[in-house]
């Protein structure tokens, strides 16, 4: 089993989310301790509607972007897909397509399940330039009929 996605998965998935959480709702809180009702900067409606557009907006582009992508590990007959807390084990005969993303052409790939799976019927992953390639050449006979690229 080898590893074909990049590193910064782990990053983008855990520790990007948590960062940005950790960081907007520590300084909403800290200046709501600092000003502690002297300006009535809470009570003034823009600034909630500001708050919930920052958090909003991030949790839209932590939930639609940086949770899709997933770890990916294969071999000569299977594919691994994990989210850090679980793996699931697919065959090849599983999989209908393999494509090159239209935003990164060449570093995401999408895999095109052809029935849904426990992530979803299309899995995304980051992958590492030199892995993904390493294991192209090496697995050439397994990829021709599945990997479409644009």
């Amino acid at each position: 089993m080898e590893r074909v996605s990049s590193q910064l998965t782990i990053f983008l998935r855990i520790a990007l989310p948590t960062i940005w959480l950790t960081t907007v709702l520590s300084l909403t809180f800290l200046l709501a301790w600092i000003v502690r009702g002297k300006a009535q900067v809470f009570s003034n409606p823009i600034v909630w509607i500001g708050l919930i557009l920052v958090l909003g907006s991030g949790f839209v582009f932590i939930w639609y972007v940086l949770w899709r992508f997933y770890r990916v590990d294969m071999d000569g007959r299977y594919v691994y897909i994990s989210n850090y807390f679980k793996t699931f084990k697919y065959p090849y005969s599983d999989i209908e397509s393999i494509r090159s993303s239209t935003v990164l052409p060449g570093r995401i790939f999408v895999i095109q399940l052809k029935s849904k799976g426990s992530f979803g019927k299309e899995i995304r992953f980051l992958a590492s330039q030199k892995l993904w390639s390493d294991f192209l050449e090496e697995h050439a006979d397994i990829f021709q009929n599945l990997l479409v690229i644009r």
